[in-house]
């Protein structure tokens, strides 16, 4: 991703009542009660045009040990395995949080942006070029803008560094709910 460049979202809600309380229930919680509500509105999620099992990869958004360690569970994982089966399109966990960075929820955009300062990084080359990012919610879209941009990194070990050249990708971006209508 081009310095200044945008990525856009698709989401397939809003980050409102009910689908808010859900994910917080599901996320915070454990509570699996709530997973129908939220695969229904992953489904809502249109295939990517021209993407298959051959040619696309899904990169859900990379939580760091402390947190699942914490939570016992990674449920963005859960969501994006789910999204996976729907489109027919493979996961690929190539990429690492690192575990400086907190907690997005309750942080300011300017918080939510420098918070995440080089908070990705590539373990692996992408086996395609067109790598789909996938979070449960992008309030200001700042985790998948800064995970787009860790894709344009090289790998830290060096065979895979190496083998990336032009280091070029379409990269496109899902949330499972965005922002907020108010």
């Amino acid at each position: 991703m081009a310095a200044g460049s945008a990525l856009s979202i698709q989401a397939s809600t809003f980050y409102d009542y009910p689908i808010r309380q859900a994910i917080r229930a599901f996320k915070h919680d454990e509570d699996m009660s709530k997973l129908p509500l939220m695969l229904h509105a992953i489904r809502q999620l249109p295939r990517p045009r021209g993407c298959h099992h051959d040619n696309a990869v899904i990169v859900a958004m990379p939580t760091t040990p402390q947190r699942l360690v914490k939570r016992g569970f990674d449920p963005v994982s859960i969501l994006a395995a789910q999204l996976s089966k729907h489109w027919q399109i493979p996961l690929w966990q190539g990429v690492r949080r690192i575990d400086h960075t907190v907690s997005q929820q309750g942080l300011t955009r300017a918080e939510r942006l420098s918070n995440l300062n080089n908070a990705f990084v590539l373990t692996e080359t992408p086996p395609v070029k067109r790598l789909l990012l996938f979070d449960d919610v992008a309030t200001t879209g700042a985790s998948l803008q800064a995970l787009g941009r860790a894709l344009y990194k090289p790998a830290t070990n060096t065979a895979s560094a190496s083998s990336l050249p032009t280091n070029r990708y379409h990269l496109s971006a899902y949330a499972l709910a965005h922002g907020s209508q108010q």
